[in-house]
């Protein structure tokens, strides 16, 4: 499963259960939004992230990194947004039009071959999410019960 099904899976997902998508991004799509590091004078896009999907609910938003295979380093990217404040400049900017309270940052990725390995990641992100073969979801982690 290519990284694009994963996170069009997600987005057929989240807008079927009352999720606003406020943007995506897969490989190749040009849709994105890049959200830069708050120090100024930054490089064009260097150091600079682009989320696979945010999405809002209620004063919930949602930041998925999606994969088509288990890779840790993406893992800690994620628990970098989280135990940061780099990019709460953009992340604030992205968000002005929302009411949100809660920001959580989490993975997706195809639910056969990779579950295994991304239960032992727990401990760095806030979600992780699956998807089958057949597009299926399945929340496989939530650290906070009730965000999906």
């Amino acid at each position: 499963m290519r990284e694009e099904d994963v996170t069009k899976a997600i987005i057929h997902w989240l807008t079927k259960n009352r999720w606003k998508i406020v943007c995506f991004d897969f490989p190749q799509s040009g849709t994105g939004i890049f959200l830069h590091p708050n120090n100024e004078g930054a490089e064009k896009n260097k150091n600079s992230i682009n989320p696979d999907i945010v999405a809002v609910r209620d004063s919930i938003c949602v930041f998925f990194e999606n994969k088509d295979r288990f890779y840790y380093p993406d893992y800690e990217k994620i628990n970098r947004l989280i135990v940061n404040n780099n990019y709460s400049n953009a992340i604030d900017k992205l968000l002005s039009a929302y009411s949100i309270d809660n920001i959580y940052y989490g993975i997706g990725l195809p639910i056969e071959k990779h579950k295994r390995k991304s239960q032992q990641s727990t401990h760095v992100v806030d979600f992780i999410i699956g998807v089958s073969e057949d597009k299926d979801i399945s929340v496989l982690y939530e650290a906070y019960k009730g965000i999906f």
